[in-house]
């Protein structure tokens, strides 16, 4: 009997973590519909030109006046011309001055720092919306980082670029797609984990 109810308990963690491995591609493809906004960020990563692309037609379509690249730390106006074509105009915000671009701890992920950069530009403009841009799998991460760093605001909306591939169904994913998945759930997980702690280091220091 003791046997038995083992085995059904075997099998059971078994179907629920193959059911946690068939669909965890899937959970990353993090999507929302979008309105104009102040600004478009795009989050820097191997396939950036992807990215660049899906921006820059959401700039074509009117969705913005601003573009914010933080990994370049480069913010732009983006002007109508006689022509109807957008000029991207470099912005020299102070917020990306060599003076105020502080040093981060080592364990910090690139894409937190990118967003506190962003932060920090858009409250100097005071703008207060954002179209977020970046690859497929990358998205529920974004999603994640933005609420810890923005704050939950129904003005931020996450728009993948469609432009790099990423299967949604377990047997399309090759074993490069597998390693894309598999590091997005380990950046999540690291996020969490230096996150939490930093949360309660200064909780524990303020004494609240």
């Amino acid at each position: 009997m003791k046997k038995r109810k083992k085995l059904i308990i075997l099998i059971f963690v078994l179907f629920v973590m193959a059911g946690i491995v068939l669909i965890s591609p899937r959970f990353l493809l993090y999507a929302t519909t979008y309105k104009k906004v102040d600004a478009i960020i795009i989050l820097l990563g191997p396939d950036f030109k992807a990215r660049q692309k899906e921006a820059n037609e959401l700039i074509d379509k009117g969705m913005t006046d601003y573009l914010i690249i933080p990994a370049y730390h480069k913010a732009y106006r983006i002007n109508n011309n006689d022509k109807g074509k957008y000029l991207l105009n470099y912005l020299n915000s102070p917020e990306f001055s060599k003076n105020k671009i502080l040093s981060y701890p080592g364990f910090y992920e690139d894409t937190h720092i990118e967003m506190i950069e962003a932060e920090k530009v858009m409250s100097f403009f005071g703008l207060k919306s954002a179209i977020f841009v970046s690859s497929p799998y990358h998205m529920r991460r974004i999603n994640l980082i933005v609420s810890k760093v923005f704050g939950v605001n129904n003005d931020y909306y996450f728009v993948p670029t469609k432009y790099e591939k990423a299967p949604a169904d377990f047997w399309e994913l090759s074993s490069l797609d597998w390693k894309k998945v598999r590091r997005e759930y380990g950046k999540i997980i690291w996020f969490y984990i230096y996150f939490t702690c930093s949360e309660y280091i200064n909780f524990s220091q303020t004494g609240i």
